[in-house]
């Protein structure tokens, strides 16, 4: 679920936006999108907190969704109709496409540790992909 510069599922969408496309999108996997910027200074930030060694998840905060949910998102931002996204199920998705490589349906990262040990709650997702988004996919 990580966002930055280059390929990307919302560089993805957004492309597919753009060119009039109707892409089936998973319904069913859950999680947050993780901007590499915000990664990048939650690194920089446990780092320098001086926090026990260990497991330490981050992504971005907020309510978890699917990836339909940010397709559809994406494809708003862009001026086309969210409806234009197609919900599919995961196991519909991987008998259409055999070889998919096998995803949870929730992959949703506990945010708890970190933020208790650098004091910083990540800054929510979908203001995330808006700042992205307005920025032109450029600069990340």
């Amino acid at each position: 679920w990580v966002v930055g510069e280059g390929r990307n599922f919302v560089a993805t969408m957004a492309r597919l936006a753009r060119d009039g496309a109707r892409p089936s999108v998973v319904d069913d996997q859950i999680g947050r999108l993780t901007f590499a910027s915000d990664l990048a200074a939650g690194i920089v930030a446990l780092l320098g907190s001086g926090a026990a060694s260990g497991v330490y998840h981050f992504s971005n905060s907020g309510e978890p969704v699917s990836w339909y949910a940010i397709a559809r998102a994406v494809f708003a931002a862009n001026g086309r109709p969210g409806g234009h996204v197609i919900p599919i199920s995961t196991a519909d998705y991987a008998a259409a496409h055999p070889g998919t490589a096998p995803r949870p349906r929730h992959s949703t990262l506990g945010l708890a540790r970190f933020t208790a040990a650098t004091g910083i709650t990540p800054r929510d997702h979908w203001a995330a992909l808006a700042g992205y988004l307005a920025a032109g996919l450029e600069g990340w």
